[in-house]
């Protein structure tokens, strides 16, 4: 079993998937281990929705007829970053969006291809299971 420091260590951020089917019962044992994560309280909130095949087809064709440039500018229900998102952590995200972006050839100035790669969050870039976590509108973030 590999240490803690090794996982961590070898942690991606993945933004394109190949289409190669996941068991369903791999995402179960997945989902079993995760179920183990904690949460403030110990409540664990939270409900998986695990969707493939047609199901995952239909919500990403839905999400991206609604996607649209009002709605990529839309202030969200909970704040991502702080209002004034001050150095180093500012630059920090400059720096590392503008180091992915490069990755797939998208330069700074190219609003329409960084909106591209923002609709491509909708398809769960390729993945072919996608999982919607949700929790009640009632917890607090230190439940999450």
């Amino acid at each position: 079993m590999p240490s803690v420091k090794e996982v961590l260590q070898s942690r991606k951020s993945i933004r394109a998937f190949l289409p190669t089917p996941v068991s369903p019962a791999l995402v179960r044992e997945l989902l079993e281990t995760a179920s183990r994560a904690p949460s403030g309280g110990n409540v664990q909130p939270w409900k998986v929705h695990v969707l493939t095949g047609d199901k995952l087809a239909l919500l990403s064709q839905q999400a991206e007829k609604n996607f649209s440039l009002d709605a990529a500018t839309e202030v969200p229900e909970h704040r991502v970053y702080p209002p004034v998102l001050a150095d180093p952590y500012k630059s920090r995200r400059r720096d590392l969006g503008q180091q992915m972006y490069d990755l797939i050839g998208v330069a700074r100035d190219d609003r329409a291809g960084k909106l591209r790669q923002l609709q491509r969050n909708f398809e769960f870039f390729g993945a072919p299971v996608g999982m919607m976590f949700v929790l009640d509108k009632d917890m607090e973030p230190i439940q999450w």
